[in-house]
């Protein structure tokens, strides 16, 4: 391979945004990042100190690229309008960007400071949309955890061609949502 001049972190940084969107949190690794760069693997240690602070970076900008969709579906709206837009747009970020989306539940590496503020910003916003149905702080927990495993279920059944039935899996989504939401009321 023939050296890269002019590699900057920037460049870096997107390639291995792409790399994830496009084929995975697990294909993000020091070795297929300098291939697909055409470089030597260890020119990447001039722009990071190691794997683990690059998917903290990316996991860092997935989960804020998903706050930013979420915060943005639920502008103006309220109580059962504003679950049902925060629902389709999560379902949707993950449905477009499986690798991101996936980025945003791994464990596999040191989650930094800002990757926890924004994935507290997302709680507070959910928290924020369910304060008309005043729930104790224990109620409201378990609804957003149960309004989690929901969403995250039908994400990860739709990736894994769990549903065979020809029936929109949006219509499925509501018809769970609207169910959930009237144990809440």
């Amino acid at each position: 391979m023939s050296p890269r001049i002019g590699l900057n972190f920037n460049e870096l940084f997107r390639t291995s945004i792409e790399i994830v969107d496009k084929e995975g949190w697990e294909a993000l690794t020091i070795s297929y990042l300098a291939k697909k760069l055409t470089i030597q693997p260890p020119s990447i240690y001039n722009h990071i100190k190691n794997l683990d602070e690059l998917k903290n970076k990316v996991a860092t900008y997935a989960i804020s690229q998903l706050y930013d969709k979420l915060e943005t579906s639920v502008f103006a709206k309220s109580k059962e309008e504003a679950i049902y837009s925060l629902a389709n747009s999560y379902i949707d970020f993950a449905k477009n960007h499986p690798g991101l989306y996936q980025s945003t539940l791994s464990s596999h590496h040191t989650l930094g400071n800002e990757y926890h503020t924004i994935g507290k910003k997302i709680l507070d916003l959910i928290f924020d949309i369910l304060k008309p149905y005043n729930l104790s702080e224990i109620e409201l927990i378990h609804t957003v955890r149960g309004l989690r495993s929901i969403l995250h279920g039908f994400v990860s059944l739709e990736n894994h061609e769990g549903f065979g039935i020809n029936i929109p899996l949006n219509d499925s989504v509501l018809y769970t949502l609207k169910n959930f939401m009237r144990n809440i009321k």
